[in-house]
């Protein structure tokens, strides 16, 4: 596990830059701009505005805390096959991924349900048990969410929040993304690097040793009508279709290779299952799912203590080809 020595971060400073540069440039990302009697300010990206690519990118490069680099390009997986794709590097790949990008804060309340992500995780040390072993901390007086959602948020969830993060209702800044949106399904293919460092963090790897990540994915195809099968298409873009690459220093390559060969989703029995069809047999119930799918699809770690390449898993192209004609 990470060190205990207390890290001070900037994550929501940089956040809050990158939120104006996106009320600056509303009208470009196709954003609808809320100001709410309570004070937060929302910006819509994909429920009642229409969003996009670029909005997409903006959003995973907030979720990240401002310390990552976002592209988007098309990936050609066969002669006839190719996916619009999304791809981040990131030289503070815990901070920004575990401290950050991870969609670890459920917000039910007030009949109102979303994943939380983004800065705003570190000041609400949302979910405990990563805060716990990361020890990330920041002082500061504003903060940024993102909530992966359908609705808006209701005045009893935005006080809840602020409350949570401990801050001023008109130092709340909050952004929305749908999952059935474009800018929801790219800024969930941005996980890439994220749904790695936290398979690696829950089998218990000191994520310490990760200094620098590259990853990317194929960004899902938009149903706007059909909530339950773009959750498990966005799913599938990272299950078979997400690479990452880790730079890692390791003393002790046995342990590393263990850890690395239980963290691609071909080690989960669920493999060669759409992820819809998964959480239609679990009922809906996600904990009732094996966790070890929740995973990349390929994973390439360079141990720069002993120069020594790895990798693990592969592109099923065959499965995203499946995923997206379902």
């Amino acid at each position: 596990m990470p060190s205990k020595k207390t890290i001070q971060s900037n994550l929501n400073a940089a956040a809050i830059e990158l939120f104006d540069e996106m009320l600056s440039n509303s009208d470009v990302l196709k954003a609808k701009v809320l100001e709410t009697k309570l004070g937060p300010i929302i910006i819509d990206f994909g429920i009642k505005a229409k969003g996009g690519y670029l909005a997409g990118e903006y959003v995973t490069q907030l979720c990240l805390g401002g310390i990552g680099d976002v592209s988007l390009t098309t990936t050609k997986f066969t002669d006839d096959f190719s996916l619009s794709s999304i791809s981040i590097i990131t030289d503070f790949p815990v901070e920004a991924t575990l401290g950050s990008q991870f969609a670890g804060w459920s917000i039910d309340k007030d009949n109102y349900k979303a994943m939380g992500s983004g800065p705003a995780r570190v000041l609400a040390r949302k979910p405990k048990h990563i805060f716990e072993k990361l020890p990330l901390v920041e002082e500061i007086e504003e903060t940024v969410i993102v909530l992966e959602t359908d609705k808006y948020p209701t005045d009893k969830v935005l006080k809840y929040i602020a409350d949570k993060c401990h801050v001023e209702l008109d130092c709340l800044y909050v952004v929305l993304v749908s999952t059935t949106s474009i800018a929801g399904s790219t800024q969930i293919s941005g996980r890439s690097v994220e749904t790695a460092l936290h398979k690696l963090f829950d089998l218990g790897m000191d994520v310490s040793q990760i200094i620098s990540a590259s990853g990317s994915a194929p960004i899902a195809p938009i149903h706007q009508s059909n909530t339950d099968l773009m959750m498990g298409r966005t799913n599938d873009m990272l299950i078979y279709g997400a690479e990452v690459f880790l730079q890692v220093e390791c003393k002790d390559e046995n342990k590393l290779i263990e850890y690395l060969k239980k963290a691609t989703s071909e080690t989960s029995p669920k493999y060669g299952s759409l992820f819809y069809e998964i959480v239609k047999e679990a009922k809906g119930d996600f904990y009732k799912i094996d966790p070890a799918i929740f995973a990349p699809a390929k994973l390439n770690v360079n141990n720069t203590s002993t120069g020594k390449t790895h990798s693990f898993g592969k592109i099923n192209s065959e499965m995203l080809k499946k995923s997206i004609q379902s």
